[in-house]
């Protein structure tokens, strides 16, 4: 009896999917690729710190999901899913995809604020990032970009762990669990390391820093090249010079006149 009491409540744990979504504020988030249910009605609310909800999308007649009320003019859906455009930091919380009353999917939307930071080609570049170290239990610091590693430090023994490219070229502040700065140190800056930098501290569970990303803008640096004087200018040269012999006859016919004299 007890094994079926346990199905039951796995059965109800894991009827719906849960699902984490970051993106930068003004971007779009994709909150679901399901579009429609089987034979039910679908519908996509948003539940509020106060759990009041919000409707963003229902089924028309056909079944297939419509934006509505304050959504209508940010919703895309399309075949490949629901697109929450022009994401503000008010749409940071919980959404549900529903069908017949049911959870299907729950998506937990967390809007990041990205500092903009640009660097020439060949500099060294710092992207800032802080969390409070003093007293707290952190295991590690690790930087991504492009969901792979940058770089992972870990507190205990200072063991450095780097991601493919940046070996060598980024590091930490030597006291960083002393000051709370966790600022990556990115050195001979390349074209593409341009990207999204995501700051993680581990206290147990994955935090982010303050500010929890940064954007990176890589110039590409000219190389100045010096030119040779043209033929047109040397000839131009030459021209107000005149031959330097007809400037020693002249000279001398002066002098041989005002010996006479």
């Amino acid at each position: 009896m007890s094994w079926i009491v346990l199905s039951i409540l796995v059965i109800f744990l894991f009827s719906f999917v849960r699902g984490d979504l970051t993106v930068a504020l003004t971007e779009t988030a994709k909150l679901s690729s399901q579009v429609k249910c089987h034979e039910e009605a679908a519908t996509l609310i948003r539940v509020l710190r106060d759990s009041r909800t919000v409707p963003v999308a229902a089924a028309s007649v056909n079944g297939v999901l419509k934006p509505v009320g304050e959504y209508s003019s940010r919703l895309d859906i399309n075949l490949s899913g629901v697109f929450l455009k022009d994401v503000n930091y008010n749409d940071n919380g919980h959404y549900e995809f529903i069908c017949r009353d049911t959870p299907e999917r729950i998506i937990r939307l967390e809007v990041l604020v990205i500092s903009d930071i640009s660097a020439s080609e060949g500099n060294t570049v710092k992207l800032p990032c802080f969390s409070v170290t003093l007293g707290e239990p952190v295991e590690s610091v690790q930087w991504e970009t492009k969901g792979k590693p940058v770089i992972r430090v870990e507190r205990s023994n200072q063991m450095v762990e780097y991601g493919e490219r940046f070996k060598d070229r980024v590091s930490l502040s030597p006291d960083w669990d002393v000051l709370g700065d966790l600022s990556l140190i990115l050195e001979r800056a390349q074209l593409e390391d341009q990207g999204d930098y995501f700051c993680y501290v581990l206290k147990g569970s994955k935090e982010r820093g303050d500010p929890a990303a940064g954007r990176l803008k890589v110039h590409q640096k000219h190389i100045e090249t010096s030119t040779t004087p043209s033929q047109n200018t040397k000839d131009s040269c030459s021209e107000r010079r005149g031959p330097w012999w007809l400037f020693a006859i002249v000279a001398t016919l002066v002098g041989v006149t005002c010996s006479g004299i």
